[in-house]
């Protein structure tokens, strides 16, 4: 059993106006050490890229969409506890503002990180052409291959929104673990449709700590999928932004 736990951003303190997804840096160190804690091991990352792993307490740290505070606080807080993780970043958004620069990827690379493909565009996949869909991903995996000088094994795509034709081009690509947005502990692994535990700023100690135990609730995450099921992309991107907004304001 391997625990996958996403991250998206986090911040240096804790902000009234967070997205749902962001976490404080002590949020993040507290969770690393309860990992520790708990008796979890990292998974090698070189094992993953072999598709390979066993134990029952290994986990696996992600970091999606690339935002700049990957580089400014996630990569002094793993040093600290001497941590890799893998960084999944959509290549269209690099040298944005808010974003991270090819040079601060590069040097995420360079400290024994591994760089994933989130896409090039950051956009759904599962409806997008065979063209399309290979366009966005060999772009990516080239854009990231230049900047890191290593071949791309890993891809999480955006949103999580998948089905088998995503799974073969991304196979065809030479992707070969896929991270989806499924919510669970992988007991049974597989390798080009792993689950993950999403964490958010709503993550508090005694709900990570059940999270390890493998005893975590899933209905807010069950209740997430079926909406992005029923409902079409644009609606429910909408709907997800109200949701947000509301938060803010409670």
């Amino acid at each position: 059993m391997i625990h996958f736990l996403t991250y998206h951003k986090v911040s240096a303190q804790n902000e009234d106006d967070a997205d749902f997804y962001t976490v404080t840096r002590d949020q993040f160190s507290q969770q690393l050490q309860s990992l520790a804690s708990a008796g979890f091991t990292p998974l090698p990352l070189d094992q993953l890229a072999d598709r390979k792993g066993t134990s029952e307490k290994q986990f696996a740290l992600n970091f999606d969409d690339g935002t700049v505070d990957h580089f400014e606080i996630v990569l002094p807080v793993l040093a600290q506890f001497n941590l890799r993780g893998i960084f999944f970043a959509p290549t269209a958004k690099l040298n944005r503002q808010g974003y991270l620069t090819d040079h601060q990827l590069r040097q995420i690379s360079e400290a024994g990180h591994v760089i994933g493909c989130h896409s090039h565009d950051h956009k759904r996949l599962d409806t997008v052409n065979e063209t399309e869909l290979r366009h966005q991903l060999r772009t990516s995996c080239e854009k990231l291959q230049q900047i890191t000088g290593k071949p791309v094994w890993a891809f999480a795509p955006p949103g999580g929104f998948s089905n088998p034709t995503v799974q073969r081009i991304a196979l065809e690509t030479g992707l070969n673990v896929i991270r989806t947005m499924r919510w669970g502990f992988n007991s049974k692994l597989d390798f080009i449709s792993l689950e993950t535990v999403p964490i958010n700023r709503h993550t508090t100690g005694r709900q990570f700590q059940k999270i390890l135990e493998g005893k975590q609730p899933r209905l807010l995450y069950f209740g997430k999928q079926a909406a992005k099921a029923l409902v079409p992309a644009r609606t429910y991107e909408r709907l997800r932004g109200w949701i947000f907004k509301l938060k803010r304001k409670t």
